[in-house]
């Protein structure tokens, strides 16, 4: 039998990092890297909101239209949005294998200071299983959404990557109910847990996964392909979350692990200067750099184009 470790090896890599671009984002003005940085064997506050909170978002709150769709842009980096200085793109692999995508999550806290918001207060209120397989990505929103305190939430965005090591993904970002007419509140959640077969999954009001790092609160056996995934696998449903206000029941899932399942060499952070290229030269965004591969100018950072593969 193979063991997790050989199917990564065997399986393409069909997914560069990626994030939620937005100026409600915590660290939207950041390096347009960062923000996209796996999350994996990292201590609370370096994981939480992705260690951004002291980076307050610079646009308005974003809008959640109650019983509407909700539109965001995920890119492997801030150039490749309508934000930024490159035609958009998401670097997700070409072609996608929908059998590696294991969807996205969005979630509120009905709380107008990010500060005061702790894990358990987020619930996944949107699923979008088939994330991310395009730059813009559209959440349906409950109908019964109510409105936020003061006018403001605060809302996170968790993605989970098939074909990567054990991490996660969490852009935290300020968010309103707008149009909401729900009287009823969001219930407590609960965290999930998997349930493949459809039964003893966890039902009503559901929090993120978080997992790979420090506090986690689902249990992950190891196995690769049943890695935590905003899908059926794990009680979700694709689209809105109707399912989580107040009267609605949740069943107990079993206690969470009191550490990481595995916790994997975390990633370097890239520096938010300029980085030295194979060649010598340096750019803005690591990886993509003189003398780097690549498949069109779209893969080369700043000026640089795309020529017999190489980035120059």
């Amino acid at each position: 039998m193979y063991t997790s470790a050989v199917l990564l090896g065997m399986l393409p890599m069909a997914f560069a990092h990626m994030g939620l671009w937005d100026p409600s984002a915590f660290g939207f003005n950041g390096d347009g890297y960062t923000l996209v940085e796996p999350l994996s064997g990292k201590p609370f506050n370096q994981w939480w909101f992705h260690g951004n909170l002291n980076q307050k978002p610079t646009g308005p709150p974003m809008s959640l239209p109650a019983g509407g769709t909700v539109t965001v842009e995920i890119a492997c980096n801030k150039d490749f949005t309508s934000f930024g200085k490159k035609a958009p793109s998401y670097h997700a692999g070409t072609p996608i294998d929908p059998n590696q995508l294991l969807g996205c999550g969005l979630a509120i806290a009905y709380k107008d200071d990010a500060t005061k918001v702790q894990p358990e207060d987020f619930t996944i209120f949107s699923v979008n299983d088939k994330c991310v397989n395009g730059l813009k990505q559209a959440f349906p929103v409950p109908a019964k959404m109510p409105p936020c305190p003061k006018g403001k939430c605060i809302c996170a965005w968790f993605w989970q990557g098939q074909d990567s090591d054990n991490e996660m993904y969490m852009t935290g970002f300020e968010c309103k109910v707008d149009g909401a007419t729900g009287t009823t509140s969001v219930g407590k959640p609960l965290p999930p847990k998997y349930c493949p077969n459809g039964s003893d999954c966890v039902s009503g009001p559901k929090q993120p996964m978080y997992w790979a790092n420090e506090r986690p609160n689902v249990q992950f056996s190891g196995d690769f392909l049943q890695k935590p995934s905003y899908n059926a696998k794990w009680g979700f449903k694709n689209g809105a979350q109707d399912d989580i206000f107040d009267g609605t029941s949740g069943s107990k899932p079993g206690p969470a692990d009191p550490t990481p399942t595995t916790l994997l060499t975390v990633t370097s952070k890239p520096a938010p200067t300029a980085t030295a290229s194979p060649g010598g030269g340096t750019c803005s965004w690591p990886g993509h750099c003189a003398g780097a591969s690549c498949g069109s100018n779209n893969d080369c950072s700043d000026a640089l184009t795309c020529k017999n593969g190489k980035c120059a």
